[in-house]
This record gives C-alpha cells, structure tokens and sequence, in this order.
C-alpha cells in the first residue's frame, strides 16, 4: 500500500484532517492500524473539549413515512466539509426516523428547547399527586418520575429507536467522535397528516 493509499484509506476510517493523519503515521511508522488507533484515541480527547467549540454550519433534514407522518430536523456541526459528509447525514436521517418512530413524542431537544419551567410544572404535579407521605418518601418517588417523564420529553435523553441500549445523545456524541467536531440538533418538529 502507498502513502497516499494509506492516508486515503485512514480518511475514510477515521474522518480525521491530512496533518493529523501525516503525524499518526509517521508516530506509527508507516502501521496503518496503529495509526488509526492513535488517530481515535486522539478523538476521545478531542470529545471532552468540543463541549465549548461553536457548532454553526447548520442542514435542514427531513423524512416522511408513507406520505403520513415526518420529521424535519435542523443539525449543526463546526464545518460545511462535516455538514456534507455521509455519517453526518446517516446521522440526520436516524434522528428523524428516531422521531418518526418513537412512540414518545418529546417536547423538545433538552432542558434548554423546553425551559426550565416545563420540569418545575412536572415536579409540582409529582408532588402534589403523593402528597401527605413523608418528605423523604416524597423526594423519592418525585425525582424517580421527574427522570422518566425527562426522558421521555427530552428528545436527546430518549432512548434510541433502534438500539435502545443508547440515547440520541449518546448517538450523537458516537458520530462526533468520529468526524471530530461538535454536532448539535438545534430543533426539530413531527408533522402528521
């Protein structure tokens, strides 16, 4: 294999840029699967830091299911070259279908879509269901359904559709580990007929 096919073939791996690509096979004289897990141990790192990079190159997505019920989407990662690649819109497109499909429809994409206001209601309501029991059986059972009914309205805390054992947000951070940028659903809506 040459050194182009190598770099090529650790692009389409990885997703990573040609300098980074350059360095791990160079650290890794010449082993392209050395390089590969010098590359993602590299995006493990990069993870914990993308929290404060601006994600600002939005798509809009959408999907329809048998001209009867849809979603559309608008995502955003930090460069058009992510916002155009192929897991970036697999991504967009299980989201959808996630929303399409879940048999929960959320309120919004977290805390932040919704406000603060929507979990204070609901732990109004929880308490005022059980009221008259001891408060530390209260606190109990409040935050418990608090948690459920957050998960189920938070379209980013929703388990996935298609593989339940990981939510959205999970999913999410999957992709961005491996395009190496932040990647954020700014909203969304379901539309029926």
């Amino acid at each position: 294999m040459t050194h182009i096919e190598k770099v090529k073939h650790i692009r389409e791996i990885t997703m990573s840029p040609m300098t980074k690509i350059a360095d791990a096979l160079l650290t890794a004289n010449g082993n392209v699967s050395e390089a590969i897990d010098i590359l993602v141990k590299q995006k493990d790192a990069d993870i914990k830091d993308m929290a404060n990079r601006k994600a600002d190159n939005n798509i809009v997505y959408s999907y329809v299911h048998n001209n009867k019920i849809g979603a559309m989407i608008v995502m955003s990662s930090q460069t058009d070259f992510v916002a155009k690649n192929e897991l970036f819109l697999q991504l967009a497109k299980d989201i959808c279908m996630h929303i399409v499909s879940s048999p929960t429809q959320a309120e919004g994409v977290d805390v932040n879509d919704v406000g603060i206001d929507f979990e204070k209601m609901w732990e109004a309501k929880f308490r005022e269901e059980i009221k008259g029991k001891p408060e530390p059986i209260v606190a109990k059972i409040v935050e418990g359904k608090l948690k459920k009914k957050l998960d189920e309205a938070y379209l980013l805390r929703q388990p996935f559709i298609k593989d339940d054992s990981i939510t959205i947000k999970d999913l999410i951070n999957k992709v961005s580990a491996s395009v190496g940028e932040k990647i954020e659903i700014k909203k969304f809506v379901r539309l029926t007929a």
